[in-house]
């Protein structure tokens, strides 16, 4: 028997379905929702921020000394410069600072993610490199603008709702306005051009970077200096010594110089003065 005349009448009847469907899944994806997501905070800031005093920029991709780097949104503003990065995720998020994975679960599936302070620590310092800013003129912020709950405590500049409000509650002044147009022109300058072509090649050294696993060289006698050098988690002088929370270095037990902790210990980022990260030694 032949269904063609069967199959012709359903399709001119329904045809109407096929596009509804394609919609229907089209929605569905991460890709659509990530999209969606990007929108509602771009139109967010564009409604709830005076572009006159906050310049927003968005999708950029800067080299670096290893390749490039791509920054989802910046806020240049007299209160500084806001670097943030989104990550679109649902589920329960779990994460400490001083990690370098952090863990997303749904229902009893887990998926493990880069640190996303260390990841947008790269971005900080690469603007903090082309702008000749110093750190406190640079706010790293890090927005999930999935539907997703954190689980562990987050500091103040991880969030997954209220970035408007806490953009406004950076109120001293950090630039003159006539440094907020030159850093803005500065940073549009430096830019790679935003083409497909920039993309992939952003793309491709992602790609190499991550499948180039470094080899450790093993010592049979190593002693007790490198084994707290290599570990972070070491006991130096009865401590354990902790990572820095900026960039995940192992830290070094320092005493104060100056201002009012003078003579109280702290524990200092092994990388100063590159990173100035700081930790208390009663942490």
């Amino acid at each position: 028997m032949d269904f063609t005349p069967v199959i012709t009448l359903l399709l001119a009847q329904l045809w109407y379905l096929l596009p509804l469907l394609l919609i229907a899944t089209v929605i569905k994806t991460p890709w659509f929702k990530g999209m969606v997501g990007e929108w509602f905070l771009n139109l967010s800031i564009r409604l709830f921020l005076d572009k006159q005093d906050y310049r927003l920029l968005k999708n950029l991709t800067l080299p670096t000394e290893d390749g490039s780097t791509q920054i989802d949104h910046i806020i240049v503003s007299r209160y500084g410069v806001f670097v943030i990065e989104t990550k679109n995720m649902k589920g329960w998020i779990f994460g400490n600072p001083a990690h370098k994975r952090w863990t997303q679960q749904i229902y009893r599936r887990k998926h493990s993610f880069q640190n996303p302070l260390h990841q947008n620590y790269k971005h900080v310092m690469t603007l903090k490199s082309l702008l000749g800013l110093a750190d406190h003129q640079l706010h790293s912020v890090v927005y999930f603008i999935g539907d997703c709950t954190f689980k562990t405590p987050m500091p103040e500049n991880v969030l997954n709702r209220g970035l408007i409000p806490y953009i406004k509650s950076k109120t001293t002044q950090l630039l003159r306005l006539d440094e907020v147009d030159r850093t803005v022109e500065t940073i549009q300058r430096g830019r790679l051009a935003a083409n497909w072509q920039t993309h992939s090649q952003h793309a491709a050294q992602l790609k190499a970077r991550h499948d180039t696993v470094p080899i450790q060289p093993v010592a049979n006698n190593i002693t007790d200096r490198a084994r707290k050098t290599a570990e972070p988690d070491a006991i130096e002088a009865g401590h354990t010594v902790p990572t820095c929370p900026h960039c995940g270095s192992p830290m070094i037990l320092r005493t104060a110089s100056r201002g009012e902790n003078k003579g109280n210990p702290f524990w200092g980022c092994r990388g100063y003065p590159t990173c100035r990260g700081i930790v208390s030694s009663s942490s």
